[in-house]
């Protein structure tokens, strides 16, 4: 099956730099060498990262017990399966690098659309981790607690919605 998306995004990107080619040659120099940079950097490089990723979701899908996964966060899981994401969205620690590969091991596993949904609508909205070493101490309690207040049901809502709409146009 072609991906479409992929050619799109391939033959855009393409075009720029034939663009870049045609304006000044050292900048597309330069922006091959940014790029290699950026994917193969020993220390910050993202190729080694999304390779991990690939890998960590992968493992993540040979070990987690599908019949769990439908039970907590499955389509029968309903409301209940939309608050355990939530929850267990506002506690995972890390970046998108680490979470999306969770996201997409519980997909693969049977979580329903709704559960994933509100689990990254959590994650986003809600992170203990970014809320204790980012907002608290550079935003200050009460701001954080105002914030984390009227965000409390949004992944909940958003979580409702989602597997509602995915219902219905029977995706």
């Amino acid at each position: 099956m072609v991906n479409y998306y992929i050619i799109g995004f391939l033959l855009a990107t393409l075009i720029l730099y034939l663009y870049i080619y045609m304006v000044d040659i050292k900048n597309l120099r330069t922006a091959l060498d940014n790029t290699l940079n950026q994917l193969l950097h020993p220390e910050e490089g993202f190729l080694y990262l999304i390779l991990a990723a690939f890998f960590l979701s992968n493992a993540l899908l040979l070990i987690l017990p599908k019949d769990l996964i439908a039970q907590w966060i499955g389509r029968e899981a309903g409301f209940k399966g939309i608050l355990i994401a939530t929850i267990v969205g506002s506690i995972t620690p890390g970046g998108p690098f680490l979470t999306f590969p969770i996201l997409v091991a519980f997909y693969r596993a049977g979580a329903a659309v709704g559960p994933l949904i509100a689990f990254l609508t959590s994650w986003s909205l809600l992170g203990l981790q970014r809320i204790l070493i980012w907002e608290i101490p550079f935003l200050g309690v009460n701001f954080v607690l105002v914030r984390v207040i009227i965000s409390l049901g949004i992944p909940i809502l958003l979580g409702l919605i989602g597997q509602y709409i995915y219902d219905t146009l029977k995706l």
